[in-house]
């Protein structure tokens, strides 16, 4: 054959068993075997693959049966290199993009009914679980007396944060628009809040969940742990003592006749100082409880 294998041994004393001293393509030993099959399948240029290849004895038999067997497997077209683009899953990426954007819609407006709500069996008190996107969020809703709690971890993952709002009967809100794409999402367990400022954002929650919020409520739980305050005020005396090794409480507090509030969950103190009043005036306004 003019076609052959390079640096093919034949061995006479092992039954014509074959010993390749080189490896090679598979598509160079079909290439060789062009002779021996009815129709040719050599479809590159012949002149250059003779002048790549000496001329060796024809092929073993046993070498053939196995090129004859897998021949058709080895060779490649040009259009079996290249990718197929199956009709079939482009159909199923564009009915999970439209339930995606149908997800999103019905998460951009609340539709109810919460966890909390009486006619499902809850208790009728609002509670939410802002995600790191909304950290900020959480801070102003504890401070306007609503239950806001932030996630167990720094980095949670979504299924993390599902399951929390599930367990404690809240609702998610967040900003990640990753989030709302997964199926396990109830309807009722997440909204996407649209706002980007904080003051704006808090309004935002009010108006869409319909939250009732009075001035009593103002400053009524601790903006670092979400916990409730004692319900009998501390005195100077006692706050200083609560304080020890925990918390500093300026001196110039000492003469003023104040009323101090603990955190029963962290223990922070808080008082009705200048810092207080503020935050109450802010939120007055934000939340335009005068009108």
């Amino acid at each position: 054959m003019n076609l052959g294998l390079k640096e093919i041994l034949k061995e006479s004393e092992t039954c014509s068993a074959i010993v390749r001293i080189k490896s090679f393509e598979a598509l160079h030993i079909v290439r060789t075997t062009t002779a021996e099959f009815p129709h040719g399948i050599v479809t590159v240029d012949e002149a250059s693959f003779r002048s790549s290849f000496r001329s060796t004895e024809p092929m073993d038999k046993a070498l053939l049966l196995v090129v004859r067997r897998y021949g058709e497997k080895i060779l490649l077209k040009e259009s079996d290199r290249r990718p197929k683009a199956s009709k079939k899953k482009g159909r199923k990426r564009s009915s999970l993009n439209s339930v995606s954007k149908e997800k999103r819609e019905t998460f951009d407006e609340w539709e109810g009914p919460a966890p909390w709500d009486i006619s499902t069996g809850g208790d009728g008190c609002p509670k939410f679980l802002c995600d790191v996107m909304v950290e900020g969020l959480a801070k102003h809703l504890r401070c306007v007396g609503i239950d806001a709690a932030i996630p167990h971890s720094k980095k949670p993952e979504p299924r993390e944060l599902i399951a929390q709002a599930h367990k404690e009967k809240r609702v998610l809100l967040t900003r990640d628009a990753k989030l709302l794409k997964h199926e396990y999402l109830l309807h009722n367990q997440i909204y996407r809040v649209k706002s980007l400022l904080k003051n704006e954002q808090l309004l935002e929650v009010i108006e869409a969940f319909q939250l009732k919020i009075s001035e009593d409520d103002l400053m009524s739980r601790c903006t670092k742990c979400n916990g409730r305050f004692i319900q009998k005020p501390l005195s100077t005396e006692e706050a200083v003592e609560a304080a020890k090794g925990f918390q500093r409480i300026p001196s110039c507090l000492f003469d003023k006749n104040l009323e101090f509030w603990q955190c029963m969950d962290c223990n922070q103190l808080y008082w009705e100082g200048t810092q207080y009043h503020n935050a109450v005036q802010k939120f007055i306004d934000v939340c335009k409880l005068n009108e």
